[in-house]
């Protein structure tokens, strides 16, 4: 690995988040098993043997004009950018924070503060583990790596992987802002698709076309303009097609 990370591997925990609390920055902590993983909105995660389930803390400087809410795009792009070498024909990224292939889901980020100088980056992705159970508790059809690679990299190795893109895309996102990454996450987005915001309050329909430089979702509805959802509100972004 390019960056010095200091690496914690368990066999079980409940979620790696919470043993990478009281870690450094530039920790990676990574569990062969999870129990009682989350998503976003406290939503259960399937962290079952055979899957990739690793925290990432990265150092957040006090004074900086860098969002910390603008790293699940940091860590979409890291993800996008470790598995391209390996050609999977569909990778693509949903926003905020989906790894798909094609229409399936492959994996997920989840981005938490539990300091003030340190964020933590959770990525769980489908390996070699079962993803029977998953199919019938989710509302994306799951697929795994390993069903679509030939050759797939180890659990081991690709935390490796992504420890080294995860590094380089924070490093050029705390050097340049997330501007840095836009030609990237375009080309993970791919074309415009038509999707429905789903917030507590409304259901706000157009296609997606980007985010502001806040990570919040423009979209542009069926007479052109465009509309900018405040990205906390969204509890998804429900693609139409």
């Amino acid at each position: 690995m390019s960056t010095k990370w200091k690496v914690i591997e368990l066999e079980s925990c409940e979620s790696t988040f919470n043993a990478a609390r009281k870690e450094a920055p530039w920790t990676m902590v990574c569990a062969a098993q999870q129990t009682k993983g989350r998503g976003r909105f406290n939503r259960s995660w399937f962290g079952e043997t055979g899957g990739l389930w690793v925290t990432y803390n990265l150092p957040l400087a006090q004074r900086s004009d860098r969002h910390w809410g603008l790293l699940p795009l940091v860590a979409g792009v890291a993800i996008y950018e470790a598995l391209k070498p390996l050609n999977i024909e569909g990778l693509r990224l949903r926003w905020p924070n989906d790894v798909l292939v094609e229409r399936d889901k492959l994996g997920g980020i989840l981005v938490e503060r539990p300091s003030s100088n340190m964020a933590s980056i959770g990525i769980g992705i489908n390996v070699f583990n079962d993803i029977t159970r998953i199919a019938k508790r989710t509302t994306d059809n799951p697929t795994r790596l390993s069903d679509e690679l030939y050759s797939c990299p180890s659990v081991s190795k690709l935390r490796h992987m992504l420890a080294d893109a995860l590094a380089k895309a924070f490093n050029s996102f705390v050097e340049n802002g997330i501007e840095s990454l836009s030609e990237q996450l375009k080309e993970a987005w791919g074309d415009s698709r038509p999707v429905v915001a789903i917030t507590d309050t409304e259901r706000i329909c157009g296609y997606f076309m980007g985010v502001e430089a806040d990570g919040s979702p423009i979209l542009r509805k069926a007479d052109g303009s465009t509309i900018t959802v405040p990205g906390i509100t969204v509890n998804r972004l429900k693609e139409l097609i």
